[in-house]
């Protein structure tokens, strides 16, 4: 029954570690196939007020982006949905709005946070950048 106890406690002792491990791992997420980066920086968008979702309906209304948005969450991007452990996410360079300890994302040698809002509250600011990363959990 000691050895039992003993090896159990091994075991769960390895356990934790790697959960730990697992935990501390705050790589940032990098550019890829699936990553959709917004500069807002078009001069014929009036930002005074205006959200992001605002912002990306006139992007699409200009064929430069193609969206669809479901209860306030951003479904599919340029024909890439959402499933069942796939979502996309969204980084921004606004760091009022942005959370590094919900992760984060490395474009151009600088750190992104997560948004701490969705693209139809999120007030988008001139200059700032907006990343989309499509992630699978």
């Amino acid at each position: 029954m000691k050895k039992f106890v003993t090896v159990l406690m091994a075991v769960l002792a390895v356990l934790v570690c790697c959960f730990i491990a697992a935990c501390g791992d705050r790589t940032p997420i990098k550019a890829d196939e699936n990553t959709v980066i917004i500069t807002a920086s078009d001069s014929s968008f009036d930002f005074d007020g205006k959200t992001l979702k605002e912002y990306m309906d006139y992007l699409q209304e200009n064929q430069k982006l193609t969206y669809s948005i479901s209860n306030g969450m951003v479904t599919t991007i340029n024909g890439k949905s959402n499933t069942m452990n796939s979502y996309w996410m969204l980084y921004t360079s606004d760091s009022e709005n942005a959370n590094q300890a919900w992760g984060t994302f490395e474009y151009e040698d600088n750190i992104f946070g997560s948004a701490t809002l969705g693209a139809d509250a999120l007030i988008v600011k001139e200059n700032c950048i907006y990343i989309w990363a499509y992630q699978t959990f």
